[in-house]
């Protein structure tokens, strides 16, 4: 295995000594709650994506059973919750899958939930913010000081959000690390991210990108090299008697030979 790619400032103080193995963690989970949701839409038979919509509490799992090293850590089910959360030192690690509506890692959009509204409360400390928040209505009750400390937070004084970007056919593309605030619509701003480098799941280090650096988008990719050359007077004259293999394909009129 390669090694694996120095943590940032941001990773050592939130994890320490554990940052490099959270990171792997991390990625591994994904991974993992990728292949379940596949296996589940596999299984379900349908020609939709519905069974493959169990990622999101697929995820959770994956990351509470991949943290599991972390010494001190606490998991807990926060009121309302269908699904346990990991807190370590007073950080409480919130994995989510991009919401449809993402188009960018600065577009990133969750499915809105109370819970998820609570979560994010942990980090929303302005008075514009709580009140935003105070608007919805809770499954608890419609205050937020009262929902906070309901004791099932555990110890947790922070939230850091991991978002997943993942699909059925595109598999795990990108996961962003940091911190984030939610907005009344869903939407997440990021005060601090990282994307985890998906090398790590083969074991190739990478430099983490920061915030300060061009962020990439999720339809990023090489551009596809071709195989097309200029050819020369001779080869074109030699290559005018070749016909054309005609034979079907059983892929005639579907674009890029995609059923």
């Amino acid at each position: 295995m390669s090694e694996l790619p120095e943590p940032s400032a941001w990773f050592t103080e939130h994890f320490g000594e554990y940052s490099q193995r959270v990171m792997l963690a991390l990625a591994n989970a994904g991974r993992a709650a990728h292949e379940r949701s596949l296996d589940a839409k596999t299984g379900s038979q349908l020609a939709t994506n519905e069974a493959y919509g169990s990622f999101w509490v697929s995820l959770p799992e994956e990351v509470v059973a991949h943290l599991d090293f972390l010494p001190g850590h606490e998991v807990i089910r926060p009121a309302g919750s269908r699904y346990d959360l990991i807190v370590f030192d007073g950080t409480l690690i919130f994995p989510a899958k991009c919401g449809r509506g993402s188009c960018a890692v600065d577009r990133i959009r969750l499915g809105q939930s109370g819970l998820r509204r609570r979560v994010f409360s942990l980090e929303d400390n302005t008075v514009s913010v709580r009140q935003e928040q105070l608007d919805f209505d809770f499954s608890l009750d419609n205050d937020l000081d009262a929902a906070l400390k309901d004791g099932s937070f555990g110890s947790a004084t922070r939230v850091v959000l991991i978002a997943y970007d993942a699909s059925a056919r595109g598999g795990l593309q990108h996961v962003y690390v940091g911190d984030a605030a939610l907005d009344s619509s869903g939407l997440v701003t990021w005060r601090y991210r990282e994307e985890l480098p998906l090398r790590l799941l083969d074991g190739e280090g990478t430099a983490l990108a920061g915030l300060g650096e061009l962020a990439a988008r999720f339809d990023d990719a090489p551009l596809p090299e071709s195989d097309l050359t200029l050819r020369s007077t001779s080869e074109l004259l030699s290559g005018e008697d070749d016909e054309t293999d005609t034979t079907g394909t059983g892929t005639e009129g579907e674009p890029n030979g995609r059923p």
